[in-house]
Formats: structure tokens, sequence, C-alpha cells
């Protein structure tokens, strides 16, 4: 008696899926900003590799050439669009130059146990981000207690281990400072530093954002500076499509060093990376993620070599 022959339909269909979500991978950009559609898609764009894991599952109850191949199609596309954050990072050894940046909240508990948490790692420079409330005004205490110099406007602060000046503020289209640039006199040479935290963002209400974005690479690339830096808190993930708005002037430190998303929002439990470290003229060497303190955010530390 033979075999009743097993039906080559699940093996289509594992393949058809494939193929469509190599091809959402491939083309997210073309999503429509509709109602938030495209801000969904992008951010969770990394997350991809659970529908990917999905279909391996699937296919494991139909082996056969088709489910084989519509696994491998998305699997190769997501690979390659991440490979650049993925491959294994060497930790520094002595950077010319680090910098910690994070968004510590409006309302935050235990705000000294935060600062605290950032000055342990020694980085010479440091940018924090909402430091108008009480919390941050502890916090803003707590680092110049450890930095001899420190500039501080509207909600935003810069602390360094070097002298800075010319500072300028940067109008993201808000009722209030968010965002500033300075000339920090580091032992190697001037960096010009933005200090930055660009306006919220929701699905269906990005628009303030994409035209902060805009603002400020404007304002990058139109700097004559040879050195630049970027940090804080972008409000934009790393795979977002408005964001090569600046990546395209400047280099993402995770992006360069690879090692991971490096996810730092929320702290807890990481989804996607709003934090971010850019930079012109100088060699990221180093991108690290900590969760320290009892911010929402966890802080990033970026280093640099000259």
């Amino acid at each position: 008696m033979t075999s009743p022959r097993r039906s080559p339909y699940r093996g289509i269909l594992i393949l058809a899926s494939g193929i469509v979500l190599a091809a959402l991978l491939a083309m997210h950009s073309l999503v429509p900003t509709t109602r938030g559609l495209a801000l969904i898609v992008d951010t969770l764009l990394p997350w991809s590799w659970v529908l990917i894991a999905l279909l391996l599952l699937v296919a494991l109850f139909r082996l056969s050439l088709l489910s084989i191949a519509g696994v491998l199609i998305p699997a190769i596309v997501w690979a390659s669009m991440f490979w650049p954050f993925l491959r294994p990072s060497s930790e520094p050894a002595d950077p010319d130059l680090t910098v910690a940046t994070q968004n510590v909240g409006a309302r935050l508990p235990q705000p000294s146990a935060t600062a605290l948490s950032i000055i342990e790692q020694e980085p010479q420079i440091v940018t924090i981000q909402e430091i108008e409330s009480l919390s941050g005004q502890i916090i803003q205490e707590q680092m110049s207690t450890h930095y001899e110099h420190a500039q501080v406007q509207g909600s935003v602060g810069v602390w360094s281990d070097w002298p800075m000046s010319g500072a300028e503020e940067i109008d993201l289209g808000l009722t209030w400072t968010r965002a500033f640039a300075t000339t920090i006199s580091t032992d190697q040479g001037d960096v010009r530093f933005y200090a930055v935290h660009l306006p919220s963002v929701r699905p269906g209400q990005e628009a303030l954002r994409n035209a902060a974005l805009t603002t400020l690479a404007d304002r990058v690339e139109n700097d004559p500076a040879e050195r630049v830096i970027v940090a804080g808190d972008f409000n934009t993930a790393s795979t977002d499509r408005y964001f090569s708005r600046l990546t395209d002037d400047l280099t993402d430190s995770r992006r360069a060093t690879g090692g991971g998303f490096g996810f730092t929002w929320p702290s807890e439990f990481p989804l996607t990376r709003l934090d971010h470290s850019l930079s012109r003229g100088l060699e990221p060497v180093g991108d690290e993620v900590q969760e320290g303190g009892t911010s929402d955010h966890r802080a990033l530390f970026a280093s640099y070599d000259y």
C-alpha cells in the first residue's frame, strides 16, 4: 500500500510568505506614512527576525526545497541589512574621547543614582536631557560637582573635562530649548558638540520630529568644524527612514562598531534605539549601552579616536 502523497501547497505558501517578507524588508521605505504606518514598520524592522523564526518553525513541519527557500530568502535579506550592527565588536583599550548621553526623564526617582552611574564610567563629555525638573536639578548639581565645565540651555545640559565656548541654541520648532551646539576645546583640538533632544513622536504625529531632523541635519551639514559630534535623544530609531537625513553626513557609532542593535528604550526591556551618538572627523571605536540609574532610557557611551 502506497503512502499518501504530501501536498506541495504548504511549501508554496511558506515560499510566498518569505518572498513577501523579504520584499517588505528590502523596500520598507515604500510603505506609506499614512497614520504612522511607516513609523511603526521602520521602528520594528530589527524585530522582523521573529517572523522569520515563525516561518522556520512552520517549515520544519513540511521540509522541502520550497519551504527552505521561503525561510532563506528573508533571512539573507535581513542579515544583509543588519550585518553592520550584528558583527562582533571589540572594547577599545584606551580611546581618546568618550561621550555619554542619557535622557533622565522629567520625574526621575533617585536622580543621584542615575548621575553617579554615568560619572563612575568617567566619560570626558556628558549630555543629559530633560533636566528642567527637580530631579534634573539634583542631577545638574551632581554633574557639576564632578565636571569642571558645564553649559545648560533649556532642558539640555553638557558637562565636560575641557572648556566650552560659543554655545548656540538650535531652534527645533518648540517653545523651549531642547538643542544647542558648543565648541569643546579638547587636548587634541576643538570638537563642535551638538546636544540634542528632538521632539517626541507618535504614530501619525511625526511632522514636528521630521522637521526638527531636517533643521538639525542642515545645521550640521553647514557647520565648517572639522570634528563634530551630535549626541542625545533623537526620538528616532536607527532604522527610521528619516534618520538618513543625519547619517548621510555623520557616522553612527553603533553601526560603525557593531555589537548588536544597542537598544536604549524602554530601559527595562529595550525595544528600539532612540539615543545616538553621531560624528564627523572622528573614528568611532566603541559603543556601549548600560542599564544604570532609574531612567526609562538606558545610557549610551560612545568612544572615539582622533
